[in-house]
């Protein structure tokens, strides 16, 4: 190395090293918040529409407000110490239900408002359900709203003749005011939107479909497809908007002309008339499922009489977001702290990856007189051990995810909580993938797992093999009978699909998101496969944004996975299998299952309601898509000085209700 280029080189780290020396004591001089908790990993997004999983619903729960919101109702129960949840008014102060559980009518506060200020409306709620809905913000719950009418089509992006729809153009606005078709680049997120034009379905005309040989594989074929579907081009009668009215209204008969659209502006049928958009969608929020008389009423039609739609309302998909924080700033970057606007009792005060996300209490909530602490922490903290000592040290106040190792121990203290918990610990399958594809072969993987060595030799916090889908305690159901051990008849499968004892199975790869727990219970299912079976697992971790994408993209062997009930029914657990479903990321179908989960949607006996979910989880235990491993319980470890904590069958914990006693209190 050159003289000069070391003399740099040596100059380079020293910067390097001073500006590291200045960041992490920057870092330590940062005064502690009230209360600190374990998050686990990074969440992946602070977007309502676009989160899933515990590290994200956590913060989301406590920095947003729905129309209703889950709080404690009634006593803890005597034999689990559950504490029992519902929902409660939140943005909305009340509600009714006519009649025939179709229409509900939510009066939203008069004080209600974000946290910059500005005042929330009942028009707030059917622009954030329609950008959920919105198939450009892939939106992972998106199905909760589907009982809504032509909720599932707009979602789904799909048109026939004579639907009335709406065209966005390709003009969508930059946050620093150019508009795309005037630079010639594409905004590819989908809110803020372009112009709207609104009208009926007259023709779709399609050019030649692609001829792609047997051999072409399976993302040549979608891309093929999907560059062919592109060059549709849409013939639509576009009707008069009535500009005066609150919500714009259509007039879908008063036709004003005939034009032609087309996503692709080089498709061969497309002409100097055509122009040019990023979506013909059916118009969702202009055919009178929401409706809003005025600033403060919401008035939802349903088609299907739900009867945990009150509950859905109070989970965060269907949180409202800030329309015009998020078209000043677009997407992702609304979500900056620095951006970020929201209705719940604590804001984003900071944001620091692989650190901590800092919340600070909102003066504005509706109820912040309430709000206790002043300032929280969730650490991105995925090691158990790291936790621990974090907590003993008085560095946590609470721990998501104590060790395994250490379980028993623990599970004695006055401060650890454990209580059941309706929720789920699974394996997915690629379905698309051999020898997976094969349900005997999924079958005989199920059959040899021992589950009740993983509950009392890993887990060791009273989990409950899981042979089913649906957990126990939800009045009403019983599950039908679920795949039990048995060796022999796994072995059986196996000949039967082809590959007796083992041979011919190609090694299979478990996938899991970076967790000393995870890994542990891996292990466990590599070295029981390999015993007993013959298969040959290998063991993959990833940090849990990367795992999230490769799952959702079905780019996996076997995944593992996990779901607590977003409400106390059988469906929360059932309708994540349905053909397409976005939480299905397994390739499965099985029209006969769709069915019934959408006759259970329509019934409105209770019973026969539960005998069609029954029916519907036969077929899923039967197929066996997703391998379930144990039922969880909730575990959490929480200071003495913590007041307001308690175990809830959705382990959720609203940090609005916690108080710190003061320190001569604490014993």
């Amino acid at each position: 190395m050159p003289l000069e280029l070391r003399r740099a080189f040596v100059i380079l780290s020293l910067v390097v090293i001073a500006v590291a020396v200045v960041w992490a004591t920057r870092f330590d001089a940062m005064p502690p918040a009230d209360f600190s908790l374990q998050n686990g990993t990074d969440p992946k997004t602070l977007d309502p529409h676009r989160a899933t999983g515990s590290p994200e619903s956590r913060i989301l729960f406590n920095t947003f407000s729905g129309l209703l919101q889950m709080l404690p109702d009634g006593p803890p129960d005597p034999e689990t110490g559950l504490q029992p949840m519902s929902a409660q008014p939140a943005v909305a102060k009340s509600y009714e239900v006519a009649d025939d559980k179709l229409t509900y009518t939510f009066h939203l506060r008069d004080d209600a408002m974000w946290s910059d200020g500005t005042p929330i409306t009942s028009r707030d709620f059917v622009w954030s359900w329609t950008r959920m809905l919105h198939p450009g913000t892939a939106c992972e719950y998106n199905f909760q709203l589907f009982s809504l009418p032509n909720a599932q089509a707009f979602s789904t992006g799909v048109v026939e003749v004579d639907d009335r729809v709406e065209v966005e153009l390709w003009d969508r606005p930059f946050p620093d005011g150019r508009r795309e078709d005037e630079v010639g680049e594409a905004n590819i997120q989908n809110f803020p939107r372009g112009t709207m034009l609104y009208g009926t379905l007259k023709e779709i005309r399609k050019p030649p479909e692609p001829q792609l040989g047997d051999d072409a594989d399976d993302k040549i074929k979608a891309d093929a497809m999907g560059q062919w579907q592109e060059s549709w081009v849409y013939v639509v009668d576009i009707a008069k908007v009535q500009e005066d009215t609150p919500n714009q209204d259509v007039l879908w008969d008063d036709v004003v002309s005939t034009r032609m659209f087309c996503a692709n502006p080089d498709s061969p049928i497309a002409d100097a008339q055509t122009a040019r958009i990023h979506n013909v969608l059916v118009a969702f929020d202009k055919l009178g499922a929401l409706e809003t008389p005025d600033d403060h009423t919401l008035v939802v039609h349903l088609k299907d009489p739900l009867p945990y739609f009150p509950s859905l309302t109070a989970y965060y998909p269907l949180f409202p977001v800030p329309k015009h924080c998020i078209e000043e700033h677009g997407m992702p970057m609304w979500t900056k702290p620095e951006n970020i606007v929201s209705n719940g009792p604590y804001v984003v005060g900071m944001r620091r990856l692989r650190d901590r996300v800092r919340l600070v209490k909102n003066p504005r909530w509706f109820n912040a007189d309430s709000v206790a602490i002043e300032t929280i922490d969730a650490l991105s903290t995925e090691g158990q051990n790291t936790a621990l000592n974090m907590y003993e040290t008085g560095q946590l106040d609470w721990v998501t995810d104590p060790p395994g190792a250490l379980m028993e121990t623990l599970r004695e203290r006055d401060d650890f909580y454990s209580a059941p918990m309706l929720s789920l610990y699974f394996y997915r399958i690629n379905t698309t993938r051999k020898p997976l594809d094969d349900p005997r072969v999924r079958r005989a993987i199920a059959m040899a797992i021992n589950r009740v060595q993983i509950v009392e030799q890993v887990t060791k916090a009273g989990q409950v093999p899981a042979y089913s889908l649906v957990p126990p305690g939800i009045a009403g159901y019983e599950s039908p009978p679920g795949l039990e051990p048995d060796l022999d008849r796994a072995k059986a499968l196996l000949a039967e699909a082809g590959y007796p004892g083992g041979r011919g199975i190609p090694k299979v790869t478990i996938l899991y998101n970076t967790s000393e727990g995870h890994r542990a219970i891996a292990e466990v299912i590599q070295q029981q496969l390999q015993n007993t079976l013959n298969i040959k697992l290998e063991l993959q971790n990833m940090e849990w944004g990367s795992f999230l994408d490769k799952t959702n993209q079905i780019d996996y062997d076997i995944a593992r996975a996990g779901w607590i009930a977003d409400y106390a029914d059988p469906n929360t657990f059932l309708d994540l299998w349905v053909t397409g479903g976005p939480q299905n990321s397994t390739g499965w179908s099985n029209p006969v299952f769709d069915g019934l989960i959408g006759q259970a949607a329509a019934e409105t006996d209770a019973q026969t309601r539960m005998k069609l979910l029954a029916e519907a989880e036969s077929i899923w235990i039967e197929e066996m898509p997703v391998i379930p491993i144990y039922f969880y319980v909730g575990i959490n470890m929480v200071k003495p000085r913590v007041e307001g904590f308690f175990p809830s069958p959705q382990d959720i914990h609203p940090f609005q209700l916690l108080k710190i006693r003061e320190p001569e209190s604490v014993r």
